[in-house]
């Protein structure tokens, strides 16, 4: 027999969905074209779980550039256009900088309380602040220096156990992220640091993934209803969720906190704000503890899988790869490993690195945007608390803008910058404009992040050649497609991993022990 609570739930749930269907159509005549949806549903049986920004590019051929779908009476305004994302979210940023109310993942376990998904307004405002007054091109250099001195560390590993290349990945980005925000020495990945921030990792993914739907998104109120009655696991969920994050957020603060009381902090992010602010408000302390979570958390499962990508990359297209160690043997020579001030004098492997953001995306639909206010675009009504979403996956694979978009071709951006398309366009413009998000939502750590790859991506191939990626479903081939949801990144795969000769062999045996 039903709970009684359970049917008293059902029997609100249908009028109330109904009214949000029936408001939203009275409100909003005008809205964007999309497919026909279910009553009181929408849209949220037809948008799938994987891949989702090749079903909406495909959609937009039938229902234009901006489209619109519903979801239990919520509005959903997808973006397939490079026009449309920047009339939106770069030149009307003022009302497009929102981020999407999630009840159980912004506000009950507390991801709303950090950067990425912070609402807009001063908590946010603070946090960007004192990103950006840290992340300086008079720091960049000692922040180049310290991601190749990670570098040299991870080249032996690959070397010496090229099978656990993921692991190594893995290791190698955390690393980079800790000595940057907390002058943290990550040994391995089992370090308890390591290891509760990646339960958050894994847990932020859960919650946030398309398809795990929480009834208490769409009904609020349920957040206070008991723990003893039935459908309320989500409360044992956000709880268990909610105090690993805190952990993550307080214990490596905590560590540098100390170490600054007694004099002995290294050189970080996080030492630098608690030197600058010795005596904060609690809220002060507050939005500083969330902003060095942040600047170690965002990005770091992005930047592991963009390189799962180059991997990949290599392995199916080993022209680029020999085109690429050409130049690298020109310019830096047999005697030594690239270095971050290289690249100026490294254009193939700079269009490589930027070739490797537009042919897989791994960030291909954003973080949503949220509108503050009605809106009026193309003719159509954009209403007050959509979720816009960017599909930057369709953008980067514009034929229009990048010829042959599913060809990984570098050269496309050795051509000359002024070149145009027929409608004035100019064509293969820097994908980085559209990787790292948009408007005042844009990723204040993205110049590090793009150091970061253009080292690792440099040092890989002076020093190695990657072949032979095979999957559970056999050798790779070019047609092999990436897969995920939130994420795209290539399918689970093997790849060898060998010095390109003796000497090499040798120079990052002793580059591994002189880091």
């Amino acid at each position: 027999m039903a709970h009684p609570f359970l049917v008293g739930l059902a029997l609100l749930l249908v009028p109330f969905l109904s009214f949000k269907l029936w408001d939203s159509r009275r409100n909003h005549k005008r809205l964007p074209p999309g497919p026909a949806g279910l009553p009181i549903l929408g849209n949220a049986l037809q948008i799938p779980i994987e891949k989702s920004w090749l079903a909406f590019s495909r959609w937009s051929k039938t229902y234009g550039d901006v489209m619109h779908f519903s979801a239990f009476g919520r509005s959903v305004v997808v973006l397939n256009s490079k026009t449309a994302v920047f009339d939106l979210l770069e030149k009307r940023s003022a009302i497009y900088s929102d981020r999407p109310r999630s009840v159980l993942a912004g506000e009950m376990i507390g991801y709303a309380d950090f950067t990425v998904m912070c609402r807009y307004g001063s908590r946010l405002k603070e946090s960007r602040k004192i990103i950006s007054s840290l992340i300086s091109p008079r720091i960049l250099p000692e922040v180049n220096a310290l991601q190749e001195g990670q570098t040299l560390l991870l080249l032996p590993r690959l070397m010496n156990e090229p099978e656990k290349f993921y692991e190594h990945i893995r290791w190698y980005v955390m690393s980079v992220v800790w000595k940057i925000t907390h002058g943290y020495d990550l040994p391995n990945l089992s370090a308890p640091l390591a290891q509760v921030v990646e339960t958050v990792n894994e847990e932020f993914s859960h919650v946030t993934a398309p398809g795990n739907a929480y009834l208490v998104d769409l009904l609020p109120f349920l957040r206070h209803v008991p723990d003893w009655v039935p459908g309320t696991g989500f409360k044992a969920l956000a709880k268990r969720a909610r105090a690993n994050l805190l952990r993550s957020r307080d214990e490596p603060y905590d560590m540098v906190k100390g170490q600054v009381a007694r004099g002995v902090a290294p050189p970080s992010f996080t030492t630098t704000i608690i030197e600058r602010n010795p005596n904060p408000t609690p809220e002060e302390e507050d939005v500083q503890r969330m902003t060095t979570s942040h600047l170690q958390a965002a990005g770091a499962e992005t930047s592991i899988a963009t390189i799962e990508s180059f991997f990949f990359m290599m392995a199916l297209y080993p022209e680029l790869q020999r085109r690429a160690q050409a130049e690298l043997d020109e310019v830096v020579g047999p005697a030594r490993l690239p270095r971050c001030s290289d690249r100026k004098d490294l254009p193939y492997t700079e269009a490589l690195v930027k070739e490797l953001y537009r042919w897989n995306p791994v960030g291909p639909l954003g973080v949503p945007h949220s509108v503050m206010e009605d809106d009026e675009y193309a003719g159509y009504t954009i209403p007050k608390g959509a979720t816009i979403v960017a599909n930057t996956w369709a953008i980067l694979h514009d034929p229009a803008l990048y010829p042959d978009p599913h060809e990984p071709l570098p050269e496309r951006y050795l051509a000359p910058a002024a070149q145009k398309a027929d409608d004035g366009e100019t064509l293969n413009p820097d994908p980085r404009a559209f990787a790292f998000g948009y408007g005042r939502r844009i990723c204040p750590g993205r110049i590090i992040a793009d150091d970061m790859l253009f080292i690792l991506v440099a040092n890989v191939l002076a020093a190695f050649d990657v072949s032979d990626a095979v999957t559970a479903e056999g050798p790779a081939t070019t047609r092999t497609e990436c897969v995920g949801s939130l994420m795209s990144r290539p399918p689970a795969f093997r790849c060898k991993i060998a010095p390109r000769s003796k000497a090499m062999e040798q120079l990052v045996a002793s580059a591994g022990l002189d880091a």
